[in-house]
């Protein structure tokens, strides 16, 4: 859907609205549906709502009750395979249900069980409603100025906001901040036509790579075609996924803007040497030539791409020795940073790694938090022989699991890590001070949101790992579910649920039974045109018996990515799940709806010992994932157990450095609770500076 201003709002956390002085007797019914899909206005927002223009009140309505029920996955009449789920499925026996599906494939999908006899009676259900605050337009225009400021990665949800504020919001150019330092950000407001100054080169090829619609974060080009054996013999086919990274052909004024911002950025041959064959096609598409007169810069820089330009990757490579490489890479500080582990790895005296360190410390006041935050985290793990080491690729959602390293003695990665938490307090320092400041502990629970590019959209946007405490203590089973609109009857979209203990694996799934002591399927569909949907009920006092995790995952068995078509997933807290409608709303937890150009996603592990979700929203990169069961492992022991940056300690050194501890929220200026933290990464990202 479109965002509009109410529904940024909402993602907010925020009801905004002019007020009158007349009543528009909309509000209790407003209240009412709000309540129907989890919200509530708090008695702020409901006076502004009740006294906000009749036609304001009729638009909010519209508006934020349509996308609530579009991200919810309510737009539909869905039912699952066995209507009278999961009391039908639990009465049949694992033979039935199998005949039954075998009969259903057969049929095509159109074979329909014989109709639950049984009853759902009524039973009181005690949702946990998120409750929405009024707030002023400077609020408002907060939020745009906050997401530009950021030193990190956005969701696209924050990237649509940014672009419905340029596009739609009167003179918002007075909301830019003064430093934009995220280079995809200050890219994309470029191509708006936003007055901001690219620095580099590459952030040319960005704005170029964007206004082609292509990723302007610029991961590598995948091959133009492929190769395939068949019978023995190799067949070369176009690779459509390389399409997406062809540049458009630019009208004349695009190509006097491009070079323009070349002629005036670094304009570094060296630099663009590293991307070189990108830069030849735009070099072409550009006519560079017609135009070497306007712009000698860019002329030479394309000349020397083509030519004889070296990258100075190459001269750290070819340097012959140690302290060589030290003051080649301390030309950029940030590359310094990132290689520092392994410089101190190639050292092989105690007097090369003081050189490295010393290095390092007279660095740090150069370079970005961003790389600091990064290179923390590095350090927090580098003590301990068994912590995953990944990356998140650009342009892939999962992360890519990298060979062990030796574990680094303590006293130097604490070293290290000190002196960068040391240079972050000086830098806090400088801010605003904050006065008195309560941090809540729950806040060891939500990882600094420092890797938030590709996350699929949701009512509330989690940094992965964050850990969530049930809604509901009192629910005896979370109800998955994927609800999705089958046009055609071509589609076939998967729920799946493995359970994981320190010695054992099961998965429920439509391939490797429906049911068991621990959770119920409702049953496969496919290839059913209409509504669809699936659900699992995990049942929460069985499962945490036999089991530590649960890993919930959703899939495309079309091998088609999971966003091609409208597809709903999320996940509800039931203290009855043999009552009341299989799918409410109000008792729903969080919502998805699906970006993801995999063909299958990892959307939450369940801890069942501690109430707990953990947030993931990770590739899978299959439609089967029980059958990466070490992968699965590898997943869960990386998001529950490797050490990261947190925002408790961000906001402690914050506290520290501009503020001072208070342990009770009563005594405080400034509160920082969880809640907030944790549903509004835009709030972590303030304190990111």
């Amino acid at each position: 859907m479109e965002l509009t201003q109410n529904i940024i709002a909402l993602l907010n956390g925020w009801v905004v609205l002019p007020t009158g002085k007349e009543e528009n007797g909309l509000a209790a019914t407003i209240q009412y549906e709000l309540m129907q899909a989890g919200y509530m206005l708090n008695e702020e927002a409901y006076r502004m709502v009740e006294h906000a223009p009749y036609d304001d009140a009729v638009t909010f309505h519209r508006e934020v009750i349509g996308y609530l029920r579009y991200m919810l996955g309510d737009l539909g009449n869905f039912k699952p395979f066995y209507e009278g789920f999961p009391q039908q499925v639990m009465e049949l026996s694992h033979a039935d249900l199998f005949i039954n599906q075998l009969i259903y494939y057969w049929s095509n999908g159109h074979f329909i069980p014989e109709g639950w006899k049984g009853e759902r009676p009524t039973a009181m259900e005690h949702p946990q409603y998120n409750m929405l605050r009024a707030a002023d337009i400077k609020d408002f225009e907060a939020i745009f100025t906050t997401l530009c400021a950021a030193n990190q990665s956005l969701t696209q949800q924050s990237r649509d906001t940014i672009l419905w504020f340029v596009r739609q919001y009167p003179d918002v150019v007075r909301l830019l901040p003064e430093v934009i330092p995220f280079k995809e950000t200050l890219c994309m407001l470029a191509a708006e036509n936003m007055p901001v100054q690219l620095a580099t080169a590459t952030d040319v090829l960005r704005l170029a790579v964007y206004m082609s619609g292509g990723d302007i974060s610029l991961p590598p080009v995948p091959p133009t075609h492929i190769t395939i054996m068949a019978d023995g013999t190799p067949h070369r086919y176009l690779n459509k996924a390389s399409l997406a990274f062809r540049f458009k052909k630019f009208t004349r004024r695009e190509r006097r803007m491009l070079l323009d911002h070349l002629e005036q950025s670094s304009c570094d041959a060296s630099e663009m040497v590293l991307r070189a064959e990108r830069w030849k096609r735009l070099g072409e598409i550009l006519h560079v030539g017609d135009y070497a007169r306007r712009y000698p810069r860019s002329a030479e820089a394309f000349c020397a791409v083509r030519n004889y330009a070296r990258s100075w990757y190459a001269e750290v490579d070819d340097s012959a020795d140690i302290g060589q490489r030290i003051a080649i890479l301390s030309q950029r500080p940030g590359e310094y940073m990132r290689r520092i582990d392994h410089l101190l790895r190639m050292a092989q005296n105690d007097n090369e790694r003081e050189s490295i360190l010393a290095t390092f410390t007279h660095l740090l006041p150069r370079v970005s938090s961003k790389v600091l935050y990064e290179l923390y985290n590095h350090f927090l793990r580098r003590t301990d022989a068994d912590a995953a080491r990944s990356i998140i690729i650009k342009g892939k959602q999962a992360p890519v699991f990298l060979e062990k390293l030796t574990p680094m003695a303590t006293s130097l990665a604490n070293r290290i890590n000190d002196s960068i938490v040391d240079e972050l307090k000086r830098r806090f320092a400088k801010s605003e001070p904050l006065g008195k400041v309560f941090i809540d502990e729950q806040l060891k629970n939500v990882p600094a949101p420092l890797q938030m590019r590709g996350l699929n959209p949701s009512l509330k946007t989690r940094v992965r790992g964050t850990r969530i405490p049930f809604d509901n203590p009192d629910a005896r089973v979370v109800r998955f579910y994927l609800h999705w609109v089958d046009k055609d009857g071509y589609e076939d979209l998967d729920l799946f649920a493995t359970f994981v203990s320190e010695d054992s694996t099961e998965t429920i799934s439509w391939a490797t039974g429906l049911k068991s002591d621990c959770a119920v399927h409702s049953g496969d569909v496919r290839h059913h045109k209409g509504d669809c949907a699936e659900y699992i009920d995990v049942v929460m006092d069985e499962a945490r018996k036999h089991y530590r995790y649960v890993i919930v995952s959703a899939s495309n068995f079309e091998r088609r990515p999971m966003n091609s078509l409208d597809a709903a997933f999320g996940y509800m807290e039931r203290e009855h799940p043999e009552s009341n409608p299989t799918w409410i709303p109000a008792t729903a937890v969080n919502s998805f709806r699906f970006s993801s150009l995999s063909n299958g996603v990892h959307m939450v592990i369940v801890d069942l010992h501690k109430n707990e979700y953990i947030v993931l929203d990770i590739d899978s990169g299959s439609a089967l994932p029980f059958n990466h069961v070490p992968l699965l492992l590898d997943v869960i022991h990386l998001y529950t157990e490797t050490p990261t940056l947190d925002m408790y300690t961000l906001l402690s050194w914050h506290a520290e450095s501009r503020g001072q501890r208070v342990e009770s929220p009563e005594d405080a200026d400034i509160i920082m609770d969880f809640e907030n933290f944790s549903t509004q990464y835009t709030e972590c990202l303030k304190y990111m500076i």
